[in-house]
């Protein structure tokens, strides 16, 4: 009897226990970071992000409930990549001052966590210059890939405590990667070497002929897949621009609407139209091609939202206006200041290499119509802590033309009237006030010229 009631009360015990640990379906964080300069961050993961705030003292603590797998704790200045598994308990150090070198996690096995903190860190130890890698020929470069895919592989291995899906999941990461450095190195061998007429051997792509392009789980949740997934089908969208001699933007539409996952489809879709839709040369196709093969609702929406204000931009509209802007040569300087002249604005930023890109040719542009009846202004949205760079790169570079800085950059209320969300941006105003063109030709590009000659500058 009494061994029937032990037995009993044992049963109880080992039942209860068990209860209790599968009630546990939460993940407990808290750490400390010094010197931290925000009062906030941010956890993100697959059920959204939450936001964590820091003490006066830089503690914090957590609690959270959207179950095992990868999140990113960030600022606006700060990043780190985690893996945190349900019911572990965990402790986030770091000193805001170098976050990135200071960071470290403590707690339930930790080793998946430590492994994606120093992953890009140790990528970038075994690969090198990025340049540099790229810039070998090809026999060289398949041999240092190789070597690098190896040793990616072995530093994943090197950390006993991981977690078995997360080793699975990143080892398809590791080799998208490797698929994606394939992808990418004629073009960055082309850049890096100045030679635009370099192409690979037939063979080099090898093995990206049996990609699945469609995995929309992989798409979602694997950040070198989705990368490689973009580089395909923009690499496509680029054939069929130069096979068919057609507006490039609207030749990613094309291929991206012919995708047959939707995910991926409205996914590509609306990435390339949200800038896109601002650059093309034909508003009209272009926004009646997106609708024709979207499925998106709420991108529909969108979209037509950016169409309908870039109709008010069309040739012989009104140009929205700006009004005492900082003038680089003192004082301030507003739109209707260069009435009874064309105007040719370049939207640029001190850190935009592109805009810097284009620097030298538009120089030569003004020197060509020096004395003209045009106006070369040059607008930075460089943002305010960002001004004494702007002074200096103009005053260190010798920009010409009318050198001025936006109020507010990217929010700044020309800014947001033109629709402008990448730059370089180019637009030309008539003497009037009026668009010759929202979205003009580089200085670079012989179809400049081709138009002030068709205004008769």
């Amino acid at each position: 009897m009494k061994q029937s009631i032990a037995l009993l009360l044992l049963t109880l015990c080992l039942t209860s226990c068990k209860e209790k640990k599968q009630t546990k379906d939460y993940i407990l964080l808290s750490g400390t970071i010094l010197n931290s300069p925000s009062k906030e961050f941010r956890l993100g993961g697959k059920g959204g992000s939450n936001i964590i705030t820091i003490a006066e003292d830089g503690t914090f603590s957590d609690t959270i409930t959207s179950g095992t797998g990868r999140y990113i704790f960030f600022d606006p200045r700060s990043r780190a990549d985690l893996y945190l598994t349900n019911g572990g308990e965990y402790n986030l150090t770091a000193d805001g001052k170098n976050f990135k070198n200071t960071v470290k996690l403590a707690g339930t096995d930790p080793d998946a966590s430590n492994y994606l903190m120093t992953k890009i860190n140790n990528i970038i130890k075994v690969r090198g210059d990025y340049a540099e890698f790229n810039s070998l020929n090809e026999s060289d470069f398949r041999a240092k890939e190789k070597m690098i895919k190896e040793s990616l592989l072995a530093y994943l291995d090197s950390f006993a405590n991981i977690p078995k899906e997360f080793v699975e999941a990143e080892r398809e990461e590791l080799y998208n990667y490797h698929l994606l450095t394939l992808i990418k190195y004629e073009n960055s061998h082309k850049r890096y070497t100045e030679n635009p007429d370099f192409k690979v051997s037939e063979s080099f792509l090898e093995e990206l002929k049996k990609v699945d392009y469609l995995n929309e789980e992989a798409y979602r949740g694997r950040a070198s897949y989705t990368k490689l997934v973009n580089e395909h089908f923009n690499r496509k969208a680029n054939q069929l621009a130069k096979n068919e001699e057609i507006d490039a933007h609207l030749a990613k539409l094309k291929v991206f609407g012919a995708i047959p996952n939707d995910f991926i489809k409205n996914d590509l879709l609306m990435s390339a139209a949200k800038g896109g839709i601002t650059y093309t040369n034909n508003l009209e196709e272009y926004y009646n091609t997106y609708i024709s093969v979207s499925t998106s609702t709420t991108n529909n929406k969108n979209i037509t939202e950016k169409y309908e204000a870039l109709k008010k931009l069309s040739k012989g509209a009104m140009s929205p206006t700006f009004t005492d802007y900082v003038n680089h040569a003192g004082g301030t300087s507003s739109l209707s200041d260069f009435a009874g002249k064309y105007v040719y604005i370049d939207v640029w930023a001190t850190w935009c290499g592109p805009c810097l890109a284009e620097v030298p040719a538009l120089q030569k542009v003004e020197k060509q119509y020096h004395g003209k009846n045009i106006e070369f202004v040059s607008l930075s949205i460089d943002t305010e802590n960002k001004r004494d760079a702007w002074r200096k790169m103009v005053t260190d570079k010798s920009l010409g033309g009318v050198q001025l800085i936006a109020d507010k950059d990217w929010k700044s209320d020309f800014v947001t009237a033109y629709q402008i969300s990448g730059i370089p941006r180019f637009i030309l105003i008539d003497p009037d006030g009026k668009i010759v063109s929202s979205n003009a030709p580089r200085p670079s590009k012989t179809e400049l010229i081709t138009l002030f000659n068709e205004v008769g500058i």
